[in-house]
């Protein structure tokens, strides 16, 4: 089963969008950020973070695990796991493992000598001297590139990122205003969903392309916790009058 067109395209998907760094203010503390995750509508995993302050930036810890069965019979598995150091908006360090359907992927890098040295089964490489991962989590930032390194295989990605205008989202029993973003690149169709008023990331949509989607949603429990509903129903309260 492994070799179904289905299961590769997801296995490309999962390349780019769970290889997710997050960026926070380390003045905030250590904060634990939970997403559910979906083939279409079928839940098959998890991501999950961890935000702690690293001297004068932020260590991100990242794990995500995902299993899609057919038949009963467990088609395609996925386990990613990543440690990020960031500062000033430039990544300092990255360490990723990924085990996507037996295939092994490890990715490591530092920020060295006015550039960013990555290297991958395949040598290495240096890069610019501000690099970024795929930034969900920090959309001012994530707008301005233009090349993001992928935490999973070590390719640095031409992208293009564009506004889509304001839409709503369903993460369990509510529905949340957003403003969504589309990023594209080669293989790449992803549309981001940010919480109107709070500019937090809330969903992921991946268009694989044998037509289904990768979902990404934030965990419903831990946004009942958070401030992105009460900002997300000021959106929605601002977003009517108009």
């Amino acid at each position: 089963m492994r070799s179904v067109p289905a299961l590769r395209a997801l296995a490309a998907s999962l390349a780019v969008v769970a290889a997710t760094p997050v960026l926070a203010d380390a003045g905030d503390g250590t904060r634990k950020l939970n997403f559910d995750v979906f083939l279409d509508d079928r839940a098959i995993g998890y991501q999950r973070f961890e935000l702690a302050p690293d001297g004068d930036g932020v260590r991100i810890e990242t794990r995500a695990e995902f299993e899609v069965k057919l038949l009963l019979i467990t088609a395609f598995e996925y386990d990613h796991r990543n440690t990020e150091v960031w500062r000033d908006g430039c990544l300092q360090a990255i360490d990723a493992r990924t085990d996507s359907n037996g295939k092994q992927y490890a990715v490591s890098g530092k920020a060295r000598g006015g550039a960013f040295v990555v290297a991958t089964g395949e040598g290495e490489r240096r890069l610019g001297e501000c690099v970024a991962t795929f930034a969900y989590w920090d959309r001012e930032l994530l707008l301005q590139q233009r090349q993001l390194l992928n935490s999973q295989t070590g390719e640095y990605v031409p992208v293009r990122i564009d506004p889509l205008g304001r839409d709503r989202v369903r993460i369990g029993g509510r529905e949340l205003s957003v403003e969504r973003y589309v990023l594209k690149g080669r293989e790449i169709d992803i549309v981001l969903a940010y919480a109107a008023g709070s500019g937090e990331w809330v969903a992921l949509d991946s268009r694989l392309e044998n037509g289904r989607t990768l979902r990404y949603r934030r965990n419903a429990a831990e946004l009942g916790e958070s401030s992105v509903v009460q900002l997300a129903r000021a959106g929605s309260e601002q977003e009517a009058t108009r």
